[in-house]
């Protein structure tokens, strides 16, 4: 896995995370944390179990932008992963990643280099709350299980102003398809295990039996462990002495999933569904879209075979037991407004003089946790780009509603980001600064040394200014050396026309300290 940059101006800008900024509901978030130093209102401390410091911070957009999380690790070095296999000697950083969220919870792992212990790696689990009061993280215990056995996938469940994490382990003891459920809870901050029942239909059975689950959601009060190609686990009532395990299929919308083997490619093949898959919760609405390619062998976007496709949307709640198909949308039908052609000129047709996003590569769709019919796509002009875009469509009217850029480098696409909703629980009352001031990253000019850093700013961005004028390819080569999460995108034209009027040097300092300050003049 490639390393992500640690550009200050990288990980956020504070005008995204101003207090005047709308309250966000959701946001999607980078699963991959970037490593840094820098702190705002949404940072947490906690320690391993070794007691090693482990800091956390947020740095929040709203959709379709991409927001990003920070992890530090004071006094451990960051760790190539690629080095395992050469046995680095000292102990060091390795990453974090998002395993799930749900409500006001976030459950992310940290992993280190561990040269003296029994295992290459050693991962350390956390909970990030988000309130009610201030953000707070909280280490995850261990599970009692074999240390040789695979990573649990655990779920996270809130639970009021608490949470639950399980997992689902087979019992080999009672038998195929039997499993324990491991719990733990906030409240008693304890693990229990108690055997689950199974409640799954005959004709499920051939779903279940091969279900690889690649990811966990929330649904009402249950739990579910997902398998793109084919259902949902779910675990309700974590709570009864006998929690219940049952099955959900997806709406079959191609040849049956139960008919796939772990080698069948034509579908996307069993290890890539997120190409062409996703699902997301709303309380206890499903939501379920499925992409369908007009040429079947083109299911891997990456091949750049096809561009052609189109998306269908189904609904169920967790009650009913069917599911109600939603909006179809093709790619050649949905419209863009002719303003989007500045920012992707490439969508153009010189004879039709409008816009087509079927001239995209579509890598990933992620649906919203809300009640809505927004769909949220992954693509790219071409393939061997830096760039992506994330667009959103709404399938109801086929119309895209936004565009937002976002720098994906080498890194894998799959996935490239999630929806979570803890940001509408944080604490962003007026006065709150989420901006990063004063920490060990940022470096304290006097007013004389500013004055002079700040005029020199002023001078380059006057002439940046006057080639946004006229050049507008300029300005796309500009902002695409800008984080995409960087408001700096929008703001350099105007803050370029305000610094060329005749303003005196000590009202540019007023008006724009400090948070002009923080973007220029982090080392």
């Amino acid at each position: 896995m490639a390393a992500l940059p640690t550009d200050p101006i990288s990980l956020m800008d504070p005008y995204a995370t101003a207090p005047a900024s709308p309250r966000r509901d959701w946001v999607l978030l980078h699963p991959s944390a970037r490593i840094s130093e820098l702190h705002n209102a949404t940072t947490v401390v906690s320690r391993t179990r070794d007691d090693q410091p482990v800091v956390a911070s947020f740095w929040l957009v709203d959709p379709p932008g991409v927001s990003y999380f920070s992890v530090h690790c004071p006094g451990l070095k960051v760790s190539d992963p690629d080095d395992f296999a050469h046995d680095d000697p000292e102990p060091g950083f390795i990453g974090a990643h998002v395993v799930c969220a749900e409500a006001a919870f976030l459950l992310f792992d940290v992993t280190f280099n561990a040269p003296d212990g029994p295992f290459p790696e050693s991962t350390h689990h956390f909970v990030y709350r988000a309130g009610p009061g201030e953000p707070a993280l909280h280490l995850l215990p261990e599970p009692d299980i074999p240390a040789y056995e695979a990573r649990p996938q655990f779920g996270l469940l809130p639970w009021g102003e608490h949470y639950v994490v399980a997992f689902l382990r087979w019992n080999r003891t009672m038998g195929d398809h039997m499993f324990d459920v491991h719990v733990f809870s906030s409240q008693t901050q304890a693990w229990s295990k108690k055997v689950g029942l199974m409640a799954i239909s005959e004709s499920n059975e051939r779903y279940f039996s091969r279900h690889d689950a690649c990811r966990q959601i929330r649904i009402g009060r249950s739990l579910g462990w997902v398998d793109l190609l084919r259902g949902i686990l779910l675990l309700r009532r974590p709570f009864d002495e006998h929690p219940t395990i049952e099955y959900i299929p997806f709406p079959v919308s191609r040849p049956p999933c139960s008919q796939l083997s772990d080698d069948d490619d034509e579908l996307g093949g069993s290890d890539a569904p997120q190409y062409f898959r996703d699902v997301a919760c709303c309380d206890d609405l499903i939501k379920f879209v499925d992409v369908e390619y007009h040429d079947p062998s083109s299911c891997k976007p990456c091949c750049g075979r096809d561009k052609s496709w189109k998306a269908t949307i189904w609904n169920r709640n967790l009650s009913s037991g069917d599911w109600l198909r939603g909006f179809t949308v093709d790619v050649a039908d949905i419209s863009l407004d002719q303003s989007y052609s500045a920012l992707l000129p490439e969508l153009g047709d010189d004879e039709t003089e409008k816009l087509h996003l079927k001239k995209l590569i579509f890598y990933t769709p992620t649906l919203s946790i809300c009640n809505d019919d927004l769909l949220y796509v992954m693509s790219k002009v071409n393939d061997e780009d830096d760039k992506a875009w994330v667009i959103t469509v709404d399938m109801k009217h086929a119309v895209v509603q936004a565009i937002a850029p976002f720098s994906a480098g080498d890194i894998d696409l799959l996935p490239m980001y999630r929806p979570c909703s803890f940001p509408k629980y944080l604490n962003m009352t007026p006065g709150v600064d989420i901006t990063n001031k004063g920490y060990k990253g940022f470096t304290w000019m006097d007013v004389e040394k500013c004055i002079e850093e700040f005029l020199w700013t002023r001078d380059w961005l006057r002439e940046l200014g006057q080639c946004l004028e006229h050049e507008t390819s300029i300005y796309i080569d500009c902002s695409s050396l800008v984080c995409p999460a960087s408001s700096l995108r929008l703001i350099i034209p105007v803050v370029s026309s305000v610094l060329v009027s005749r303003v005196s040097r000590y009202e540019c300092i007023m008006l724009f300290c400090p948070q002009l300050c923080l973007v220029l003049f982090l080392p």
